[in-house]
């Protein structure tokens, strides 16, 4: 049995919010909701909406629609989106006119994007409602992917920053020295050159014994802000346990202009002294030349051959080791 269904705009609207209904001519009865979104202003027809899908030639879409066979998809452009092409069928309604109903497939996001289309632009029945539902969940996948790596990324740099800082000062720990010194001495786009000063207090062990551990440390704090002071940007710090530390200057030295900056270093130490403790410090310093990338237990113990030539001497002093034996002698610029 066969019964006649009749629909009103409004049923249309609800169940195809991308119909169009047209005149034989082309002319424009009516359109769905969403498809009135497409539209734009002042549209009669449905050459002033839609292209050919192969081309933009005019005057041919009313045609490709009345030659298209029940059960045909139909493909247009739209004349003002030309990237976004539109599929549907076209029937017969029987009050006159044609009945077009279309869809994005996959054109639906960038749909989306240009008219801020939304869940209440389709039928609830359609496929694309059920793509907007996974694209959504994909972009917040994504979304939540990124921020995680974010925050792996700068957890993982965090981690690598503690495991090079010494937790007392801020300064470089030897771990930390050891990875400045990897760079320093490497051959390709390391430092052209630099001095290694290995620093040791003198009469510290008093501090801890006459004014406690907590006068100690803050004597190592005030240690390190003396050697930041002493150094520029280019140059590291490092302290490599107890009362010893380490400084990396970049560049070219003579012996009398690290002379000067080491006894700076000690006459600020002097300073920052606690009362009737008379801490100084004693320096050993070696030039970079002559050390490979496998030397840096090399340097780090001549340096500390060089420190206790100064705590031999009466402590408070500067001690330079000589250059290793396989050093190429170059003559140095003057003092800076």
């Amino acid at each position: 049995m066969t019964h006649a269904l009749t629909l009103g705009q409004a049923a249309l609207d609800r169940l195809m919010p991308m119909h169009l209904c047209i005149a034989d001519c082309g002319q424009i009865h009516f359109a769905g909701p969403t498809m009135r979104k497409l539209m734009p202003p002042g549209a009669q027809g449905v050459e002033d909406i839609f292209v050919e899908a192969r081309g933009i030639a005019t005057g041919h879409v009313i045609g490709a629609i009345r030659a298209a066979e029940p059960g045909d998809r139909l493909a247009l452009r739209l004349r003002h989106h030309g990237q976004l092409m539109l599929r549907g069928h076209v029937v017969a309604p029987g009050f006159g006119g044609l009945l077009l109903n279309f869809g994005f497939g996959v054109s639906l996001s960038d749909a989306v994007a240009a008219f801020g289309l939304t869940e209440g632009d389709f039928a609830p029945t359609e496929l694309a409602l059920e793509l907007m539902f996974l694209q959504e969940a994909n972009r917040a996948i994504q979304q939540e992917l990124a921020r995680f790596n974010r925050h792996l990324m700068l957890a993982r740099q965090d981690a690598e920053r503690e495991a090079h800082t010494d937790a007392l000062t801020g300064l470089l720990n030897r771990r930390g020295l050891q990875a400045v010194m990897r760079n320093a001495l490497d051959p390709k786009g390391g430092m052209q050159g630099f001095a290694l000063v290995h620093l040791d207090l003198d009469n510290f062990k008093q501090v801890n014994d006459r004014l406690g551990h907590g006068a100690g440390d803050r004597l190592l704090g005030n240690v390190a802000r003396v050697l930041g002071r002493a150094v520029r940007s280019r140059d590291h710090v490092a302290r490599i346990g107890g009362d010893e530390f380490v400084l990396i200057l970049g560049g070219s030295w003579t012996c009398q202009a690290l002379t000067a900056i080491g006894m700076r270093i000690v006459q600020g130490i002097e300073a920052v002294s606690p009362e009737d403790c008379a801490v100084s410090a004693s320096l050993g310093i070696v030039l970079s030349a002559g050390y490979g990338p496998d030397g840096i237990e090399r340097m780090l113990d001549d340096a500390d051959v060089a420190l206790y030539r100064s705590k031999r001497a009466g402590k408070g002093r500067v001690s330079i080791a000589p250059l290793p034996v396989d050093a190429a002698v170059k003559p140095l610029p003057g003092p800076r």
